[in-house]
């Protein structure tokens, strides 16, 4: 018997048989490449390991920033909210003392009226201009307070009544261009959208100087945008923002632009 060991395979196939020897180191090169080959399964299963978990650490880094960026977000937008809700509210309160201190004038205003009359008719004022007060009759103040007190009461044929007069005998009143604007306020009421309309664009047309302009184009707008006519609502918007860049009514035409789509 040879020193080095000698082993004998036979392979059996279907057909014929048949046997090979093998030595030793046949074994040992075969045991290496076993060796060497899970030694490679093994290094390409901690690269797949070492990929997967820097793929996962990535996505946790990710995932991280698109959360903090949310948050910064839902925060400004929380912020942006509450300046929003504020000037609102700052408008809101505007409007009401802008219009406390109207109200307030066409008081005085009515009350001098009717102490000019009462002047008038003792012959203690003979100096009184038809176009502010007529000793027949209530002045345009009177008129233009007798007639938002019947809006306010709901009396809209009332007042739109009171209104017409004073345009009717004081044409050339500071007054007309408030008259006209609550005539549409009046048809408004009743809800007559088309009337009111026309008396919006009177005013619009005929008195541009008057500070009732802005408000009359915004009612305007908003029944062109109820009316589904986008276009043209979009376009008065836009001529308010334009024309009148620090009113209230540029305030709320730009906001109700973000809202069309």
């Amino acid at each position: 018997m040879r020193a080095t060991r000698s082993f004998i395979i036979c392979l059996l196939p279907l057909s014929l048989g048949a046997c090979f020897f093998a030595t030793k180191s046949d074994f040992d090169r075969l045991q290496q490449d076993i060796v060497g080959t899970r030694a490679n399964s093994n290094a390409a299963d901690s690269v797949q390991r070492a990929y997967l978990i820097e793929v996962t650490r990535s996505v946790r880094t990710l995932n991280d920033s698109i959360s903090a960026l949310s948050r910064r977000v839902n925060a400004l937008r929380t912020a942006t909210e509450s300046d929003l809700a504020a000037m609102k509210e700052d408008i809101s309160q505007l409007q009401d003392l802008s219009g406390q201190s109207e109200q307030r004038l066409r008081d005085m205003r009515a009350a001098l009226e009717e102490k000019r009359q009462a002047a008038a008719a003792a012959g203690g004022d003979t100096a009184i201009s038809s176009a502010d007060v007529s000793a027949s009759g209530p002045g345009p103040g009177q008129l233009l307070q007798a007639g938002r007190d019947q809006l306010l009461k709901g009396g809209n044929v009332a007042a739109r009544a009171a209104f017409s007069e004073l345009i009717a005998k004081y044409p050339n009143s500071d007054l007309v261009p408030e008259a006209v604007f609550y005539t549409a306020q009046a048809y408004a009421a009743e809800r007559n959208f088309d009337a009111a309309d026309a008396q919006y664009a009177k005013l619009i047309t005929k008195y541009p100087k008057s500070p009732r302009v802005p408000t009359a184009m915004y009612k305007r707008a908003l029944q062109l945008q109820s009316a589904k006519k986008t276009a043209e609502a979009k376009r008065l918007f836009q001529e308010i923002i334009k024309r009148f860049p620090r009113s209230d009514e540029a305030a709320l035409a730009d906001e109700r632009l973000q809202s069309i789509k």
